[in-house]
């Protein structure tokens, strides 16, 4: 990313990602702590006596006959009011402390120093079944997690890694600094990206057209076949369009109203870390809670090069060829050129 920020004279702040393979307020505890309150949500175990050792995870409506691999309508599901009674105007009040916030938040009071009595009041009064902590039990297939998909469907053939919920839990806390820096908008990177090398052009170029309204902008993405075939948002434009199907959360601007926005339905207990971070945003959009626009061709596109950290054992290269992958004038093959020529 240096070399790419040196290449196109810009400067870029670094947010540390939330890490499974380590350990401190950003690490594995965390993401053990945000995988157990999934299960714990969607199986309403506040309205069951945890202390009684017969109450298990799982006990949603089993697959169908017809869906196999699929349960419809799987779990009880709603928007927090937090999300539904700021959606007209989500800048007229703070964020606070609602929802999934409260799932990790004796985790960073303890690590910040701060006061644990909040944190520690909510604990107390939303246990969880004591041998959830058994590794044994860990360890099995009862144990899993199940992504859901459009608000409470779940695929039974897949279950959530702690590398996703990482991936998501970072883009929730890059989201919520926007917030906390009251910044107008900000455009988030992943660090494994190529850019178009006149991206601040066209960005300059492109930005007067967008309405003000505006919450998602995606300067990258991918499985995005559709996006093509929309119009141009204004016939001045040369890129923007309106979003339909957009995947992949490598470069995306988000407005300070869309961050407020994001925070809110991201930690609605129901819907908060419940599959992918991209398609979590991606089916906001189609259920029209976001406006989103859509850069075609792609201003910024994922290397692809190395072993997937999200699905371990995939390559990432296998889709590169998809709509909106290359670039048209490539910063890191014009850094590799120079490189070249001058044996540096």
């Amino acid at each position: 990313m240096e070399s790419l920020a040196r290449a196109l004279d810009v400067d870029f702040s670094f947010f540390d990602a939330t890490d499974y393979k380590s350990s401190g307020v950003y690490g594995l505890e965390r993401l053990e702590r945000i995988l157990d309150r999934i299960r714990w949500q969607r199986d309403r175990l506040d309205e069951e006596d945890v202390n009684d050792d017969t109450v298990v995870a799982g006990n949603h409506p089993k697959p169908s006959d017809t869906n196999p691999n699929m349960i419809l309508d799987a779990f009880p599901f709603q928007w927090s009011k937090d999300a539904l009674e700021n959606l007209a105007d989500p800048l007229a009040n703070e964020l606070g402390i609602s929802g999934a916030d409260y799932w990790t938040l004796e985790l960073e009071r303890l690590y910040a120093g701060e006061d644990l009595d909040e944190a520690k009041v909510w604990e107390e009064q939303h246990p969880m079944p004591s041998f959830w902590q058994d590794e044994t039990w860990r360890k099995s297939r009862e144990a899993w997690v199940n992504p859901s998909f459009v608000r409470n469907s779940l695929e039974t053939t897949q279950h959530l890694t702690l590398a996703e919920i990482a991936c998501t839990d970072s883009h929730m806390r890059a989201i919520r600094e926007i917030v906390r820096r009251k910044l107008d908008s900000a455009i988030i990177f992943e660090d494994d990206i190529d850019i178009e090398f006149s991206i601040e052009r066209i960005l300059r170029h492109e930005w007067s057209f967008l309405p003000s309204t505006w919450d998602i902008l995606y300067l990258g993405h991918c499985w995005s076949g559709t996006e093509p075939d929309q119009p141009l948002i204004d016939p001045k434009a040369t890129y923007l369009r309106k979003t339909r199907h957009t995947l992949c959360n490598h470069g995306y601007a988000v407005s300070l109203r869309g961050a407020h926005k994001l925070t809110r339905f991201l930690r609605s207990p129901d819907f908060a870390y419940s599959r992918p971070v991209d398609h979590l945003i991606k089916d906001l959009i189609q259920m029209h809670y976001l406006e989103s626009y859509t850069f075609v061709p792609a201003l910024v596109v994922q290397t692809k090069e190395d072993e997937s950290q999200i699905r371990m054992g995939q390559t990432n290269s296998a889709w590169k060829d998809m709509s909106g992958e290359w670039l048209l004038d490539s910063t890191r093959e014009r850094i590799a050129m120079v490189r070249n020529l001058t044996g540096g």
